[in-house]
């Protein structure tokens, strides 16, 4: 794999996550982060099945067939980090238990989490799967760490190099980096809030699940990448997939207005 204007060191950023929701819910486009691992190529989370046939074409772009992909980190087990893994057959997967119990109430009815597939068991039938407790080392310069918060099982990638954390929905955005809080936290406030603080504590990168890598700056968030969101729509009688909302960000860093005086 040559070296591409998405990558951050040994990570390949094949999806771009993105930070929008409608008043249907929300659009559930994640980061998806390639990787090699010593037995073979990897992948932090998949995506969900209305973007497969992009992270198909990604994956062309990077000369790598999807019976490539050996191993499958799964932060957690929310549609849209997950919905893509039958399209691996060879991937073992790695996820940690608590998510694993946390589906299991789910299914039970025990909770409710509707971003859980009812089908989420099948996904994993007949795969290898490691189960991941707290810390698991799964190369010379990565690491899995169980971080509670979105979901009770929440998972992060910490990579020695480039000195960055792939954060599935532990960090789910810049927001929730600068202000400590996360948007939604099925195991409490607190936790998520604790696991925040341990990403941007060791990570000088943050990969998050639904935004552009971004690195924390005094003046606000530095964008390593440029990105564009676009949304078409087809309203009679204008004419069919107009855009109707496009949103582009520039590469650098973008200014915290909270701080800046009007």
């Amino acid at each position: 794999m040559g070296k591409g204007e998405r990558d951050l060191g040994d990570l390949r950023v094949l999806l771009f996550g993105v930070p929008a929701m409608t008043d249907r819910g929300w659009l559930g486009y994640c980061t998806v982060v390639l990787f090699p691992l010593e037995e073979g190529w990897a992948l932090f989370d998949t995506g969900h099945q209305s973007d497969r046939h992009i992270l198909f074409s990604a994956l062309q772009a990077s000369d790598i067939r999807p019976d490539d992909i050996r191993h499958v980190v799964l932060s957690h087990l929310h549609f849209d980090h997950s919905l893509n893994l039958p399209l691996f057959p060879n991937a073992e997967v790695y996820i940690s238990q608590a998510e694993l119990d946390y589906a299991r109430q789910v299914s039970t009815g025990k909770v409710r989490d509707f971003s859980i597939p009812d089908f989420w068991s099948a996904l994993l039938d007949k795969r290898s799967v490691h189960i991941v407790d707290d810390d698991l080392r799964i190369s010379p310069t990565k690491r899995l760490k169980v971080l509670p918060g979105h979901t009770p099982g929440s998972m992060a990638m910490f990579c020695e190099k480039p000195g960055a954390a792939v954060c599935g929905d532990v960090i789910k955005n810049a927001w929730e980096a600068v202000t400590g809080k996360a948007g939604q936290a099925a195991a409490g406030e607190a936790a998520a809030a604790s696991s925040i603080r341990f990403v941007m504590a060791g990570a000088g990168t943050v990969i998050p699940g639904h935004d552009s890598p971004f690195c924390k700056k005094p003046e606000g968030i530095e964008y390593l990448f440029p990105s564009r969101w676009e949304i078409k729509a087809t309203l009679y009688p204008d004419i069919p997939e107009r855009t109707v909302l496009n949103l582009e960000r520039r590469a650098g860093v973008a200014h915290d207005r909270t701080s800046v005086e009007e």
